[in-house]
């Protein structure tokens, strides 16, 4: 089945194994001070909602409005798909036709910190759906938890599987993102080859995709947006913790979070198990009742 996303958010930026392969490859991520050339990772954003982002944030767009300060994205499309295997894994996969580029702005913790470094979310109209398509692979949720986090009238209640699964949600078996078969991402690098004086036949071999090692620590925070005590969205969430990487940046060593294996691949997809992932699912629906 096919769900169409209200946003897509992938942060490459947080993947210090990507920075290193531009960074070998001659590129200065992010930023030079002596030269002032600068090549930030893009973040991947498409949102079915028009986006005001500022203009020195905004990397590659398609069409869009501008005072010069800020630009008016229009409405992104994103979709995703779900495909369950014989041996009862789901696969979920998006689907991005309409996005956008962006830089990362100012943040107290960096990004190659972050637990959570992909985010899609879905309109809880989805959730009939969605439940009747998987519900072959229901039962007694053994081991599901909640947290939840939020202030005023909006909370966030995400399901995690086992006590020490907090902070990653239910268990990922694999997954694949990349920059790799994106006009935009294409069209930027080119751009910045040139800034950087880069033989553009070098981008040929980078290799600016991530899938999941055998010893990463992954999971899928599976989760429901509560407003006003009305579920209003469905929030799927890529999360690793281990293993730690570190890299020799422009200005010293950087320690960090692994994302994964470096890989060229225009696929995305997350795989999980069917039977976790309707389970959490009906826990954060049941969160409030």
């Amino acid at each position: 089945m096919e769900v169409g996303l209200l946003r897509s958010q992938v942060f490459f930026p947080a993947s210090l194994e990507i920075q290193e392969e531009l960074l070998k490859a001659g590129f200065k991520v992010p930023y030079d001070k002596e030269s002032g050339r600068k090549t930030p990772v893009p973040v991947v954003v498409s949102s079915r909602e028009r986006r005001k982002v500022r203009g020195l944030r905004l990397l590659k767009a398609k069409d869009y409005e501008s005072d010069r300060k800020f630009a008016l994205l229009p409405e992104g499309k994103a979709v995703l798909e779900l495909d369950v295997t014989e041996k009862g894994f789901l696969m979920l996969k998006p689907k991005l036709m309409e996005y956008h580029l962006e830089e990362m702005g100012f943040l107290s913790v960096p990004p190659r910190l972050w637990g959570t470094w992909a985010s899609f979310s879905l309109p809880f109209s989805a959730y009939e759906s969605i439940v009747e398509e998987l519900s072959a692979f229901r039962d007694d949720a053994k081991g599901i938890q909640l947290a939840s986090k939020g202030s005023g009238s909006r909370i966030e209640v995400h399901a995690y599987k086992g006590r020490s699964r907090k902070d990653l949600g239910i268990p990922v078996f694999g997954y694949a993102l990349g920059l790799h078969g994106l006009t935009l991402a294409d069209e930027y690098f080119r751009e910045k080859a040139r800034e950087n004086d880069v033989p553009e036949e070098r981008l040929r071999y980078l290799k600016l995709g991530l899938k999941k090692r055998k010893e990463t620590k992954a999971g899928l925070k599976v989760g429901v947006v509560w407003e006003n005590g009305k579920p209003t969205e469905i929030t799927l969430k890529l999360t690793t913790t281990e293993p730690r990487v570190r890299i020799q940046g422009l200005y010293g060593e950087l320690i960090g979070k692994s994302r994964g294996e470096l890989t060229r691949t225009d696929d995305w997809y997350v795989v999980v198990h069917a039977r976790d992932f309707i389970n959490a699912l009906e826990a954060v629906r049941k969160a409030f009742g």
